[in-house]
């Protein structure tokens, strides 16, 4: 569900209570697309049940071997149907989209009627022995929930018209049987209508409220790796990102561009808090982490580490290039003050730059944290480049 989450944020997730789908028809699609693998195996349940059910009532109908009751058609008309549901169990799992699924599926609907209907023309005797099959038909187009509410309702009402057609134009019933008839296709049509709609629209809010709460998943994951004040990934991205920069580091081995990691500090970040008060420090760090990133290439990556420290990563860089970048940093600061509300604050920082190696990730932040403490020790505001 999480792809498809990614996929509807922002999207319209109404549903059309009376039309049983989405407002929005690319919403429907990803919903249908989202539970197109399970109704495949659906469909190719219903078709081998079907050919199960069919072998079993020949085998034990004994009307089927009495002529006057079941012409010898009747024995042909239900081998096909149970080779007709096989070689479409196998058609099923080839099926790539969900217009030929739809296009299967009705076609199989249509020809399940056809066949019912053809069996209760050659039955010579009183067709309400035949409605039961009907009623599971009808029970089959609605309670399957394959094919959209509004075709799985054209269905049912077509179907019974044709079949309440075989009765009144080819069977002699009493009037008291032909009610009969009428209300148990009504009956089961209005019921299975009701039900089918309940049921899209149950699905329809289940994958709503799963996708909702993809989302919300998504958003928590999100903020777990975000630092709150700066929106800058924290030192957890940051871990969870180490392993993609060994591997690069492995890639780039006796290459002159390697992975350059840079430990950054405001200089006397603590007089800024004590003498302006921590809102005017928290706006120079979100200033600071600002500067930062659009300094950089679109490559490279910063992390808030906690306090005024920041990690800065340079991909496939040099040394001498990631040097220049810094000290062009450097210049900037020295040079172009920060405007927190009424103040104007020229603000420093320090750097520690190395090289990653095939290690662990304390000990190139302990390397980087070496040259930032000898940047510090000698004066600060510079750049101090342990290899």
């Amino acid at each position: 569900m999480g792809v498809f989450a990614a996929k509807l944020l922002n999207k319209d997730l109404t549903i059309k209570r009376f039309a049983c789908q989405f407002n929005s028809l690319q919403v429907e699609q990803i919903f249908l697309q989202s539970k197109f693998k399970q109704d495949k195996k659906i469909a190719q349940f219903l078709c081998c049940t079907i050919a199960l059910l069919t072998i079993f009532i020949t085998f034990f109908d004994k009307m089927i071997i009495q002529s006057f009751f079941w012409p010898n058609i009747a024995l042909t008309g239900r081998s096909i149907i149970v080779s007709v549901c096989i070689f479409s169990a196998v058609v099923l799992a080839y099926i790539q989209t969900l217009r030929q699924f739809k296009l299967a599926i009705s076609l199989f609907m249509v020809f399940l009627s056809i066949s019912m209907q053809s069996m209760a023309y050659t039955f010579d005797r009183a067709y309400v022995l035949h409605l039961f099959f009907d009623v599971i038909i009808l029970i089959t187009f609605y309670f399957s929930a394959l094919l959209p509410f509004k075709l799985s309702a054209f269905f049912g009402w077509a179907y019974s018209l044709i079949a309440l057609s075989v009765i009144f134009f080819t069977k002699e019933i009493n009037s008291h049987t032909s009610y009969m008839v009428i209300l148990a296709h009504v009956a089961v049509n209005l019921t299975g209508m009701i039900m089918s709609a309940h049921q899209h629209l149950m699905r329809r809010e289940l994958f709503v409220r799963n996708t909702q709460l993809g989302q919300l998943a998504q958003e928590m994951q999100s903020q777990a790796f975000k630092d709150a004040l700066t929106q800058l990934p924290n030192r957890r991205a940051f871990d969870n990102s180490y392993e993609d920069y060994q591997r690069i580091t492995k890639q780039q081995q006796q290459k002159m561009k390697q992975v350059c990691v840079i430990l950054a500090d405001i200089d006397y970040f603590k007089q800024v808090n004590d003498n302006h008060g921590h809102e005017v420090g928290d706006g120079i760090l979100e200033l600071f982490s600002t500067f930062l990133t659009q300094s950089l290439r679109t490559s490279d990556d910063v992390y808030r580490f906690g306090g005024e420290e920041f990690v800065i990563v340079l991909p496939l860089c040099s040394v001498s290039d990631a040097a220049k970048i810094i000290e062009n940093m450097i210049t900037k600061l020295n040079t172009e003050p920060f405007e927190v509300g009424e103040l104007s604050l020229l603000i420093r920082a320090s750097f520690g730059l190395t090289v990653m190696r095939e290690e662990q990730q304390k000990s190139v932040i302990a390397r980087a944290d070496a040259a930032l403490y000898e940047a510090k020790g000698s004066g600060r505001n510079q750049l101090v480049v342990k290899i």
